[in-house]
């Protein structure tokens, strides 16, 4: 991550309330993602960047001879937000009923977040910018925001040759900040580094943000992006590659604000976490949650999707 980019988990301590700090701490706990990406606010909801397309020619030239001009140009990608967000509604019977009320609103907000956190990481990936969530990895990659490598045109098994191809895809990065994908890819990575060089493993042990172990491949932290608020895989072997339709990806990402990849927050990273009290219209304690995220990539060559992985 670059110097100077900000989490949001050092950005939640800095909440106005604790409830507020709360709901964006769990979001983090529960999301890899929000955990490492730097975010940035922006004053509207969308933030325009200019990347860079082509470079000037230099050229060698004679004596009393002249060059021809050239500049380079960029490409100009504007990156919008989405609104993400609900009501948390609670029964009066709970919170009457439960000796501590904080304790009770903290668990459903909970509860709230969790399923928040989920949502962005399926948007993370999959978004479409059309359906009301923001344009996600896929589709800025497929746009030319970012690299690809194939395993295979009908997909083939993980070897640690193609995870070095995706690796030495990011040009001018030392190594990726992430390796994101599914629990049962990061299995086979632990299995090929403990027992591809006799005597030798890639594998090592780190921490996250809250102390927790993770595994490291060659110096970089193998995440594992989980299920969606219905309990589904968001990176299952269910993608098509070819003739096959039960592969799966990994991503190699580089985080870090205005050079890599990072996330956005809308209307001047507004994070609302609201607790009306108790509601009129009905026995119970209203809240509300929304916040305005986006994705966005400055560098063609901070992400590579290596796709077409079978689980063999």
């Amino acid at each position: 991550m670059a110097a100077g980019s900000l989490s949001l988990l050092e950005a939640a301590k800095y909440g106005s309330t604790t409830l507020g700090r709360g709901v964006v701490t769990t979001l983090i706990q529960e999301s890899p993602i929000m955990e490492m990406l730097p975010f940035t606010s922006i004053t509207g909801n969308a933030l325009k960047v200019s990347v860079e397309d082509t470079l000037p020619d230099p050229e060698f030239r004679d004596v009393n001879s002249t060059y021809t001009r050239s500049t380079g140009s960029d490409t100009e990608r504007f990156f919008g937000c989405a609104i993400l967000g609900g009501e948390v509604f609670i029964d009066n019977y709970i919170v009457r009923v439960q000796a501590d009320q904080i304790s009770a609103k903290a668990r459903q907000y909970s509860k709230f977040s969790k399923a928040m956190s989920r949502t962005f990481d399926k948007s993370f990936f999959d978004g479409t910018g059309t359906s009301k969530d923001f344009k996600g990895i896929n589709a800025l990659i497929d746009e030319g925001l970012g690299q690809k490598v194939s395993a295979g045109t009908n997909g083939d098994p993980l070897t640690l040759d193609l995870l070095d191809e995706a690796w030495d895809s990011l040009r001018g990065q030392s190594a990726p900040d992430a390796l994101l994908m599914n629990r049962t890819l990061r299995r086979k990575i632990n299995t090929l580094a403990r027992t591809t060089y006799s005597g030798i493993s890639l594998i090592d042990v780190g921490t996250d943000s809250f102390g927790r172990q993770v595994n490291v491949y060659n110096g970089t932290q193998i995440r594992i992006i989980g299920d969606d608020k219905d309990g589904a895989a968001i990176l299952a072997f269910d993608e098509a590659q070819g003739s096959s339709s039960v592969t799966s990806s990994i991503y190699a990402i580089s985080f870090g604000t205005d050079e890599n990849v990072y996330g956005i927050l809308g209307l001047g990273g507004s994070f609302d976490v609201k607790d009306f009290g108790e509601t009129e219209a009905a026995p119970g304690h209203l809240g509300r949650v929304e916040v305005y995220p986006g994705i966005v990539v400055a560098n063609s060559f901070s992400v590579c999707r290596l796709h077409g992985i079978t689980n063999a």
